[in-house]
Protein backbone atom coordinates (compact mmCIF):
# COMPACT_ATOMS: atom_id res chain seq x y z
CA UNK A 1 0.00 0.00 0.00
CA UNK A 2 2.85 2.94 0.61
CA UNK A 3 4.04 1.89 -3.17
CA UNK A 4 0.48 2.76 -3.95
CA UNK A 5 0.11 5.87 -2.33
CA UNK A 6 3.82 6.96 -3.31
CA UNK A 7 3.03 6.34 -6.71
CA UNK A 8 -0.50 8.24 -6.76
CA UNK A 9 1.18 11.03 -4.65
CA UNK A 10 3.19 11.73 -7.31
CA UNK A 11 0.30 12.69 -9.35
CA UNK A 12 -0.20 15.36 -7.36
CA UNK A 13 1.86 18.36 -8.72
CA UNK A 14 0.26 17.29 -12.08
CA UNK A 15 -3.57 17.44 -10.65
CA UNK A 16 -3.44 20.65 -8.28
CA UNK A 17 -3.30 22.67 -11.25
CA UNK A 18 -6.85 21.86 -11.97
CA UNK A 19 -8.59 23.54 -9.39
CA UNK A 20 -5.95 26.15 -9.41
CA UNK A 21 -7.13 27.45 -13.36
CA UNK A 22 -10.58 26.04 -12.27
CA UNK A 23 -10.89 29.04 -9.53
CA UNK A 24 -8.84 31.54 -11.46
CA UNK A 25 -11.18 30.85 -14.40
CA UNK A 26 -14.16 31.73 -12.43
CA UNK A 27 -12.80 34.64 -11.41
CA UNK A 28 -12.36 36.31 -14.82
CA UNK A 29 -15.73 35.15 -15.87
CA UNK A 30 -17.69 36.61 -12.84
CA UNK A 31 -15.66 40.00 -13.79
CA UNK A 32 -16.67 39.83 -17.63
CA UNK A 33 -19.89 39.60 -16.32
CA UNK A 34 -19.70 42.44 -14.20
CA UNK A 35 -18.38 44.21 -16.91
CA UNK A 36 -21.00 43.37 -19.15
CA UNK A 37 -23.68 45.30 -17.71
CA UNK A 38 -22.32 48.11 -19.15
CA UNK A 39 -23.16 49.05 -22.89
CA UNK A 40 -19.45 48.93 -23.79
CA UNK A 41 -18.87 45.76 -22.79
CA UNK A 42 -22.05 44.53 -23.55
CA UNK A 43 -20.35 41.73 -25.99
CA UNK A 44 -18.63 40.27 -22.82
CA UNK A 45 -20.15 36.84 -21.72
CA UNK A 46 -22.19 36.58 -18.61
CA UNK A 47 -21.88 33.11 -16.96
CA UNK A 48 -25.30 31.65 -15.88
CA UNK A 49 -25.86 30.35 -12.31
CA UNK A 50 -26.17 26.78 -13.84
CA UNK A 51 -22.66 27.27 -15.39
CA UNK A 52 -21.26 28.51 -11.93
CA UNK A 53 -22.59 25.58 -10.14
CA UNK A 54 -21.08 23.26 -12.53
CA UNK A 55 -17.61 24.74 -12.59
CA UNK A 56 -17.78 25.31 -8.63
CA UNK A 57 -19.11 21.41 -8.38
CA UNK A 58 -15.35 20.11 -10.69
CA UNK A 59 -13.53 22.67 -9.23
CA UNK A 60 -14.66 21.57 -5.46
CA UNK A 61 -13.79 18.15 -6.60
CA UNK A 62 -10.46 18.90 -7.92
CA UNK A 63 -9.15 20.55 -4.75
CA UNK A 64 -10.43 17.47 -2.44
CA UNK A 65 -8.30 15.16 -4.82
CA UNK A 66 -5.47 17.19 -4.93
CA UNK A 67 -5.12 17.76 -1.29
CA UNK A 68 -5.72 13.77 -0.85
CA UNK A 69 -2.92 13.21 -3.38
CA UNK A 70 -0.56 15.67 -1.96
CA UNK A 71 -0.80 14.24 1.80
CA UNK A 72 0.42 10.91 0.29
CA UNK A 73 3.10 12.46 -1.88
CA UNK A 74 4.26 14.66 1.93
CA UNK A 75 4.71 10.72 3.28
CA UNK A 76 7.62 9.85 1.08
CA UNK A 77 9.19 12.96 1.00
CA UNK A 78 12.51 14.58 2.67
CA UNK A 79 10.95 17.86 2.99
CA UNK A 80 11.38 20.65 5.47
CA UNK A 81 8.61 20.16 8.09
CA UNK A 82 7.74 23.88 8.53
CA UNK A 83 7.06 24.10 5.12
CA UNK A 84 5.38 21.27 4.54
CA UNK A 85 2.89 21.97 7.48
CA UNK A 86 2.08 25.27 5.99
CA UNK A 87 1.41 24.09 2.91
CA UNK A 88 -0.77 20.95 3.60
CA UNK A 89 -2.49 23.81 5.83
CA UNK A 90 -3.23 26.39 3.17
CA UNK A 91 -4.46 23.26 0.44
CA UNK A 92 -6.87 21.83 3.03
CA UNK A 93 -8.03 25.28 3.94
CA UNK A 94 -8.20 25.76 0.35
CA UNK A 95 -10.33 22.75 -0.40
CA UNK A 96 -13.05 24.25 2.30
CA UNK A 97 -12.83 27.56 0.83
CA UNK A 98 -14.33 25.82 -2.34
CA UNK A 99 -16.85 23.63 -0.74
CA UNK A 100 -18.16 26.91 1.17
CA UNK A 101 -17.87 28.76 -2.20
CA UNK A 102 -20.05 25.19 -3.76
CA UNK A 103 -22.62 26.06 -0.34
CA UNK A 104 -23.01 29.80 -0.86
CA UNK A 105 -22.69 30.83 -4.34
CA UNK A 106 -26.76 31.49 -4.88
CA UNK A 107 -26.51 33.74 -1.79
CA UNK A 108 -24.74 36.65 -3.39
CA UNK A 109 -23.55 38.50 -0.60
CA UNK A 110 -22.13 35.87 0.46
CA UNK A 111 -20.62 34.50 -2.79
CA UNK A 112 -18.19 37.78 -3.82
CA UNK A 113 -16.24 37.63 -0.43
CA UNK A 114 -15.86 33.68 -0.35
CA UNK A 115 -14.69 33.76 -3.76
CA UNK A 116 -12.45 36.47 -3.30
CA UNK A 117 -10.54 34.50 0.00
CA UNK A 118 -10.37 31.52 -2.38
CA UNK A 119 -8.29 33.07 -4.75
CA UNK A 120 -6.30 34.43 -2.12
CA UNK A 121 -5.97 31.61 -0.57
CA UNK A 122 -4.68 29.17 -3.97
CA UNK A 123 -2.50 31.89 -4.37
CA UNK A 124 -0.86 31.56 -0.68
CA UNK A 125 -0.69 28.10 -1.30
CA UNK A 126 0.63 27.74 -4.55
CA UNK A 127 3.51 29.78 -3.30
CA UNK A 128 4.05 27.50 -0.91
CA UNK A 129 4.26 24.73 -3.10
CA UNK A 130 6.28 26.29 -5.38
CA UNK A 131 9.15 27.21 -2.42
CA UNK A 132 8.59 23.26 -1.62
CA UNK A 133 9.21 22.19 -5.13
CA UNK A 134 11.61 25.10 -6.40
CA UNK A 135 13.55 26.79 -3.77
CA UNK A 136 12.20 29.51 -1.47
CA UNK A 137 13.48 32.27 -3.49
CA UNK A 138 12.20 30.28 -6.73
CA UNK A 139 9.63 33.74 -7.53
CA UNK A 140 12.86 36.36 -6.86
CA UNK A 141 15.83 34.38 -7.91
CA UNK A 142 15.48 36.13 -11.00
CA UNK A 143 14.06 39.43 -10.52
CA UNK A 144 15.69 42.33 -11.68
CA UNK A 145 17.03 44.59 -8.66
CA UNK A 146 15.21 47.80 -9.82
CA UNK A 147 11.96 46.29 -9.14
CA UNK A 148 13.67 44.34 -6.18
CA UNK A 149 14.50 47.45 -4.35
CA UNK A 150 10.90 48.74 -5.01
CA UNK A 151 9.11 45.89 -3.47
CA UNK A 152 11.73 45.97 -0.87
CA UNK A 153 12.79 42.42 -1.77
CA UNK A 154 16.69 41.97 -1.10
CA UNK A 155 16.40 38.44 -2.86
CA UNK A 156 17.34 40.07 -6.05
CA UNK A 157 18.47 38.85 -9.51
CA UNK A 158 21.99 38.13 -7.84
CA UNK A 159 20.22 35.39 -5.70
CA UNK A 160 21.61 32.21 -7.05
CA UNK A 161 25.02 33.60 -9.19
CA UNK A 162 28.60 34.82 -8.05
CA UNK A 163 28.83 38.50 -6.78
CA UNK A 164 31.33 40.25 -9.19
CA UNK A 165 34.17 40.71 -6.64
CA UNK A 166 36.84 39.97 -8.30
CA UNK A 167 39.49 37.24 -7.82
CA UNK A 168 41.53 39.25 -5.52
CA UNK A 169 39.05 39.63 -3.02
CA UNK A 170 36.73 36.19 -3.32
CA UNK A 171 36.30 33.36 -0.94
CA UNK A 172 36.45 30.22 -2.50
CA UNK A 173 33.07 28.78 -1.12
CA UNK A 174 30.71 31.72 -0.63
CA UNK A 175 31.69 33.38 -4.11
CA UNK A 176 32.43 30.43 -6.28
CA UNK A 177 31.24 27.03 -4.77
CA UNK A 178 28.16 27.92 -3.08
CA UNK A 179 26.54 29.89 -5.79
CA UNK A 180 26.73 26.54 -8.03
CA UNK A 181 25.26 24.61 -5.75
CA UNK A 182 22.31 26.90 -4.81
CA UNK A 183 21.15 27.61 -8.47
CA UNK A 184 21.53 23.79 -9.63
CA UNK A 185 21.77 21.68 -6.24
CA UNK A 186 19.66 23.45 -3.10
CA UNK A 187 16.05 22.87 -4.98
CA UNK A 188 16.20 18.84 -3.93
CA UNK A 189 18.83 19.27 -1.62
CA UNK A 190 17.72 22.33 0.72
CA UNK A 191 15.74 23.56 3.45
CA UNK A 192 12.60 22.86 1.52
CA UNK A 193 13.40 19.35 0.05
CA UNK A 194 16.17 17.46 1.17
CA UNK A 195 16.29 14.34 -0.91
CA UNK A 196 18.05 11.48 0.35
CA UNK A 197 18.48 13.77 3.67
CA UNK A 198 21.04 15.69 2.08
CA UNK A 199 21.67 19.40 2.54
CA UNK A 200 23.50 21.50 0.11
CA UNK A 201 23.03 24.94 1.37
CA UNK A 202 25.16 25.42 4.22
CA UNK A 203 29.07 24.48 4.57
CA UNK A 204 28.28 22.15 7.26
CA UNK A 205 25.03 20.57 5.85
CA UNK A 206 27.15 19.49 2.77
CA UNK A 207 29.68 18.43 4.80
CA UNK A 208 27.68 16.22 7.08
CA UNK A 209 26.24 14.29 4.20
CA UNK A 210 23.29 12.66 4.41
CA UNK A 211 21.33 9.42 4.52
CA UNK A 212 23.85 7.71 1.97
CA UNK A 213 26.97 8.97 4.22
CA UNK A 214 29.33 11.82 3.07
CA UNK A 215 29.35 13.14 -0.38
CA UNK A 216 32.36 15.01 -0.28
CA UNK A 217 36.06 13.76 0.58
CA UNK A 218 38.60 16.49 0.41
CA UNK A 219 41.26 15.69 -2.18
CA UNK A 220 39.34 12.74 -2.98
CA UNK A 221 37.71 12.87 -6.16
CA UNK A 222 36.71 9.25 -6.83
CA UNK A 223 35.51 9.08 -3.64
CA UNK A 224 33.71 12.46 -3.42
CA UNK A 225 30.07 11.97 -4.85
CA UNK A 226 29.19 15.42 -5.25
CA UNK A 227 31.73 15.41 -8.30
CA UNK A 228 31.28 11.98 -9.36
CA UNK A 229 27.35 11.90 -9.67
CA UNK A 230 27.47 15.26 -11.42
CA UNK A 231 29.86 13.71 -13.93
CA UNK A 232 28.15 10.63 -14.85
CA UNK A 233 26.23 11.22 -18.49
CA UNK A 234 22.89 12.35 -18.47
CA UNK A 235 21.15 9.12 -18.56
CA UNK A 236 23.19 7.26 -15.92
CA UNK A 237 20.74 6.44 -13.33
CA UNK A 238 22.73 8.02 -10.63
CA UNK A 239 23.84 11.24 -12.40
CA UNK A 240 22.73 14.52 -10.70
CA UNK A 241 20.98 16.34 -10.54
CA UNK A 242 18.76 14.37 -12.15
CA UNK A 243 16.99 13.88 -15.65
CA UNK A 244 14.62 16.52 -16.62
CA UNK A 245 16.44 19.29 -13.68
CA UNK A 246 18.37 22.07 -14.81
CA UNK A 247 22.22 20.42 -15.52
CA UNK A 248 25.48 21.86 -14.60
CA UNK A 249 27.39 23.30 -16.77
CA UNK A 250 30.88 22.19 -18.10
CA UNK A 251 32.58 24.88 -16.73
CA UNK A 252 30.09 24.19 -12.84
CA UNK A 253 32.21 20.65 -13.27
CA UNK A 254 35.51 22.45 -13.77
CA UNK A 255 35.03 24.69 -11.10
CA UNK A 256 33.68 21.88 -8.21
CA UNK A 257 36.84 19.38 -9.38
CA UNK A 258 39.46 21.87 -8.83
CA UNK A 259 38.05 22.73 -5.45
CA UNK A 260 37.26 19.25 -4.03
CA UNK A 261 41.03 18.26 -5.52
CA UNK A 262 42.66 21.62 -3.70
CA UNK A 263 40.91 19.98 -0.03
CA UNK A 264 37.55 21.78 -0.31
CA UNK A 265 38.62 24.56 1.69
CA UNK A 266 35.66 26.47 3.09
CA UNK A 267 37.16 30.17 4.28
CA UNK A 268 40.21 30.60 1.78
CA UNK A 269 40.92 32.74 -0.76
CA UNK A 270 40.57 31.71 -4.44
CA UNK A 271 44.04 33.92 -5.10
CA UNK A 272 45.73 31.67 -1.99
CA UNK A 273 44.75 28.17 -4.20
CA UNK A 274 46.50 29.43 -7.05
CA UNK A 275 44.26 28.21 -9.31
CA UNK A 276 45.73 26.65 -13.01
CA UNK A 277 44.99 28.28 -16.21
CA UNK A 278 41.96 26.88 -17.06
CA UNK A 279 39.99 27.54 -13.85
CA UNK A 280 41.45 30.93 -13.52
CA UNK A 281 39.84 31.91 -16.74
CA UNK A 282 36.13 30.74 -15.75
CA UNK A 283 36.58 32.47 -12.55
CA UNK A 284 37.59 35.87 -13.84
CA UNK A 285 34.81 35.80 -15.64
CA UNK A 286 32.32 34.72 -13.15
CA UNK A 287 33.35 36.69 -10.47
CA UNK A 288 33.73 39.87 -13.08
CA UNK A 289 37.64 40.47 -13.20
CA UNK A 290 37.45 40.77 -16.80
CA UNK A 291 35.05 42.97 -18.08
CA UNK A 292 33.85 42.70 -21.58
CA UNK A 293 34.92 45.11 -24.18
CA UNK A 294 32.71 46.60 -27.21
CA UNK A 295 34.07 45.49 -30.42
CA UNK A 296 35.59 48.78 -32.13
CA UNK A 297 34.39 50.17 -34.51
CA UNK A 298 35.14 48.34 -38.01
CA UNK A 299 34.76 51.36 -40.51
CA UNK A 300 37.36 53.87 -38.05
CA UNK A 301 39.40 50.98 -37.48
CA UNK A 302 40.20 49.98 -41.37
CA UNK A 303 41.08 53.56 -42.03
CA UNK A 304 43.34 54.18 -39.25
CA UNK A 305 44.83 50.62 -40.03
CA UNK A 306 45.19 51.67 -43.99
CA UNK A 307 46.86 55.73 -42.79
CA UNK A 308 49.24 53.18 -40.16
CA UNK A 309 50.32 50.99 -42.89
CA UNK A 310 51.49 53.69 -45.78
CA UNK A 311 53.43 55.25 -42.46
CA UNK A 312 55.20 52.33 -41.07
CA UNK A 313 55.72 50.11 -44.11
CA UNK A 314 53.73 46.97 -43.11
CA UNK A 315 50.85 44.97 -43.97
CA UNK A 316 47.82 45.52 -42.15
CA UNK A 317 44.05 43.03 -43.43
CA UNK A 318 41.14 42.66 -41.83
CA UNK A 319 40.68 39.01 -40.60
CA UNK A 320 37.01 38.66 -41.87
CA UNK A 321 34.89 40.68 -44.51
CA UNK A 322 32.40 42.25 -41.75
CA UNK A 323 34.17 41.88 -38.48
CA UNK A 324 36.55 44.78 -37.13
CA UNK A 325 39.34 42.13 -36.15
CA UNK A 326 42.49 42.76 -37.87
CA UNK A 327 45.85 41.29 -38.78
CA UNK A 328 48.86 43.58 -38.29
CA UNK A 329 52.63 42.09 -40.61
CA UNK A 330 55.25 44.04 -39.55
CA UNK A 331 57.78 41.48 -41.11
CA UNK A 332 58.04 43.39 -44.26
CA UNK A 333 59.60 46.35 -42.56
CA UNK A 334 62.35 43.95 -40.74
CA UNK A 335 64.81 45.88 -38.92
CA UNK A 336 63.30 48.89 -39.69
CA UNK A 337 60.30 48.76 -37.35
CA UNK A 338 61.11 48.93 -33.35
CA UNK A 339 59.54 49.42 -30.27
CA UNK A 340 58.77 53.31 -31.18
CA UNK A 341 56.85 52.07 -34.12
CA UNK A 342 54.95 49.22 -32.52
CA UNK A 343 54.07 52.47 -30.03
CA UNK A 344 52.69 53.73 -33.15
CA UNK A 345 50.00 51.06 -33.37
CA UNK A 346 47.78 52.08 -29.78
CA UNK A 347 44.70 53.98 -32.26
CA UNK A 348 44.29 50.42 -33.55
CA UNK A 349 45.57 48.22 -30.64
CA UNK A 350 41.91 46.83 -29.82
CA UNK A 351 41.28 45.56 -32.60
CA UNK A 352 44.61 43.17 -33.66
CA UNK A 353 43.84 39.62 -32.86
CA UNK A 354 47.28 38.78 -34.94
CA UNK A 355 50.24 40.60 -34.61
CA UNK A 356 53.77 39.20 -36.70
CA UNK A 357 56.90 41.07 -35.26
CA UNK A 358 58.94 38.50 -36.27
CA UNK A 359 62.67 39.69 -38.10
CA UNK A 360 61.63 43.06 -36.30
CA UNK A 361 63.97 45.37 -33.98
CA UNK A 362 61.58 45.07 -30.95
CA UNK A 363 62.76 44.36 -27.27
CA UNK A 364 61.74 43.61 -23.81
CA UNK A 365 60.91 47.64 -23.58
CA UNK A 366 58.53 47.65 -26.63
CA UNK A 367 56.19 44.77 -25.84
CA UNK A 368 54.68 47.47 -23.26
CA UNK A 369 52.77 48.78 -26.30
CA UNK A 370 51.25 45.19 -26.34
CA UNK A 371 48.95 45.53 -23.37
CA UNK A 372 46.01 47.33 -24.75
CA UNK A 373 45.58 44.14 -27.31
CA UNK A 374 43.42 42.28 -24.72
CA UNK A 375 42.23 40.00 -28.13
CA UNK A 376 45.21 39.59 -29.37
CA UNK A 377 45.12 35.35 -30.56
CA UNK A 378 48.52 34.98 -32.69
CA UNK A 379 52.02 36.57 -31.72
CA UNK A 380 55.18 36.11 -33.83
CA UNK A 381 57.80 37.26 -31.87
CA UNK A 382 60.52 35.44 -33.54
CA UNK A 383 64.06 36.57 -34.40
CA UNK A 384 63.44 39.44 -32.12
CA UNK A 385 65.51 40.70 -29.16
CA UNK A 386 62.68 39.66 -26.77
CA UNK A 387 64.01 37.76 -23.30
CA UNK A 388 62.83 36.46 -20.48
CA UNK A 389 61.89 39.71 -19.01
CA UNK A 390 59.60 40.57 -22.02
CA UNK A 391 57.44 37.71 -21.61
CA UNK A 392 57.08 38.76 -18.07
CA UNK A 393 54.87 41.44 -20.18
CA UNK A 394 52.41 39.10 -21.47
CA UNK A 395 50.84 37.46 -18.75
CA UNK A 396 47.79 40.28 -19.25
CA UNK A 397 47.02 39.45 -23.11
CA UNK A 398 44.61 36.02 -21.79
CA UNK A 399 43.38 35.13 -25.32
CA UNK A 400 47.32 33.91 -26.47
CA UNK A 401 46.59 30.89 -28.00
CA UNK A 402 49.29 31.14 -30.64
CA UNK A 403 53.19 32.01 -29.45
CA UNK A 404 56.33 31.93 -32.19
CA UNK A 405 59.45 32.67 -29.90
CA UNK A 406 61.80 30.95 -32.30
CA UNK A 407 65.81 32.18 -32.34
CA UNK A 408 65.02 34.53 -29.28
CA UNK A 409 67.40 34.68 -25.74
CA UNK A 410 64.28 33.28 -23.60
CA UNK A 411 64.97 30.68 -21.43
CA UNK A 412 63.22 27.92 -19.24
CA UNK A 413 63.10 30.96 -16.60
CA UNK A 414 60.89 32.75 -18.90
CA UNK A 415 58.60 30.12 -19.04
CA UNK A 416 57.00 30.98 -15.85
CA UNK A 417 55.11 33.90 -17.33
CA UNK A 418 53.62 32.36 -19.74
CA UNK A 419 51.69 30.16 -17.43
CA UNK A 420 49.12 33.32 -17.15
CA UNK A 421 48.25 32.79 -20.86
CA UNK A 422 45.00 30.04 -20.59
CA UNK A 423 44.48 29.68 -24.16
CA UNK A 424 48.38 29.11 -24.95
CA UNK A 425 48.52 25.88 -26.96
CA UNK A 426 51.01 26.10 -29.45
CA UNK A 427 54.73 27.32 -28.83
CA UNK A 428 57.55 27.43 -31.19
CA UNK A 429 60.92 27.43 -29.01
CA UNK A 430 63.36 26.29 -31.59
CA UNK A 431 66.67 28.07 -31.46
CA UNK A 432 66.42 28.78 -27.70
CA UNK A 433 67.86 27.90 -24.41
CA UNK A 434 64.56 26.03 -23.54
CA UNK A 435 64.71 23.19 -22.47
CA UNK A 436 62.22 20.05 -23.47
CA UNK A 437 61.06 19.14 -19.90
CA UNK A 438 60.53 22.95 -19.15
CA UNK A 439 58.58 23.18 -22.01
CA UNK A 440 56.52 19.84 -20.94
CA UNK A 441 56.00 21.19 -17.70
CA UNK A 442 54.93 24.47 -19.19
CA UNK A 443 52.35 22.67 -20.90
CA UNK A 444 51.29 20.30 -18.18
CA UNK A 445 50.31 23.53 -15.92
CA UNK A 446 48.15 24.82 -18.82
CA UNK A 447 45.96 21.95 -19.94
CA UNK A 448 43.68 20.51 -17.35
CA UNK A 449 43.78 16.67 -17.44
CA UNK A 450 40.43 16.21 -15.46
CA UNK A 451 38.48 18.22 -17.86
CA UNK A 452 40.30 16.02 -21.37
CA UNK A 453 39.22 12.70 -19.94
CA UNK A 454 35.79 14.09 -18.88
CA UNK A 455 35.65 15.07 -22.79
CA UNK A 456 36.80 11.48 -23.76
CA UNK A 457 34.32 9.59 -21.60
CA UNK A 458 31.33 11.49 -22.78
CA UNK A 459 32.60 11.31 -25.90
CA UNK A 460 32.70 7.63 -25.83
CA UNK A 461 29.36 7.87 -24.55
CA UNK A 462 27.97 9.44 -27.54
CA UNK A 463 30.11 7.17 -30.05
CA UNK A 464 28.35 4.17 -28.19
CA UNK A 465 25.01 5.99 -28.94
CA UNK A 466 26.16 6.18 -32.21
CA UNK A 467 27.09 2.99 -32.84
CA UNK A 468 23.64 1.48 -31.32
CA UNK A 469 22.04 3.49 -34.08
CA UNK A 470 23.65 2.19 -36.69
CA UNK A 471 21.33 -0.18 -39.49
CA UNK A 472 22.61 -2.74 -41.67
CA UNK A 473 20.45 -4.64 -44.29
CA UNK A 474 22.17 -7.33 -46.44
CA UNK A 475 20.37 -9.64 -48.89
CA UNK A 476 23.45 -11.18 -50.18
CA UNK A 477 24.62 -8.69 -52.55
CA UNK A 478 27.79 -7.62 -51.18
CA UNK A 479 28.55 -11.65 -50.07
CA UNK A 480 31.92 -12.96 -51.10
CA UNK A 481 33.35 -16.17 -51.05
CA UNK A 482 35.64 -16.65 -48.24
CA UNK A 483 38.82 -17.47 -50.05
CA UNK A 484 38.87 -15.81 -53.66
CA UNK A 485 41.29 -16.52 -55.80
CA UNK A 486 44.40 -13.98 -56.92
CA UNK A 487 43.27 -11.70 -59.70
CA UNK A 488 45.25 -9.99 -62.26
CA UNK A 489 44.78 -7.11 -60.40
CA UNK A 490 46.80 -8.20 -57.01
CA UNK A 491 49.91 -8.83 -59.43
CA UNK A 492 52.38 -5.82 -59.17
CA UNK A 493 51.92 -3.20 -61.70
CA UNK A 494 54.22 -3.49 -64.40
CA UNK A 495 55.14 0.06 -66.06
CA UNK A 496 54.07 0.57 -69.63
CA UNK A 497 57.44 1.30 -72.21
CA UNK A 498 55.78 3.86 -74.15
CA UNK A 499 54.90 6.37 -71.56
Amino acid sequence: MDDLGSFLGHFHPVWVHLPIGILVLLGLLELAGLASRSPRFSWLPAITARQRTLILGIGAAAALLGVILGLLLARGGDYDPALIGRHRSLGIATAGATLVLLAVHRLRWLYAPALVLSLLLVTETADAGARITHGTNYLTAHLPPAIGRFLGISAGAAAGKPRAIGLDRAEVFADVVQPILRERCVGCHGPAKSNGGLRLDTWDLLAKGGKHGAVLRPGDLASSALVRRIGLPADAKEHMPPKGKPQLVDDDLTLLEWWVGAGAPRGKAVAALDPPPSVEEILTGRLGGDTAESPPDRVATLAQAARTAGRLGIIIRPLTPDGPWIDVNARPAGRAFGDGALAQLSPIAPAVQWLDLGGTSVTDAGLAALGPMRRLARLHLDQTKVTDSGLARLSQLKQIEYLNLRGTAVTDRGLAALRALPRLRNLYLWQTAVTPAAARALGETLIDRRRIARWKSEEAELERKVQAERFDANTGESLRPAIEPLADAAKPAQSDPQK
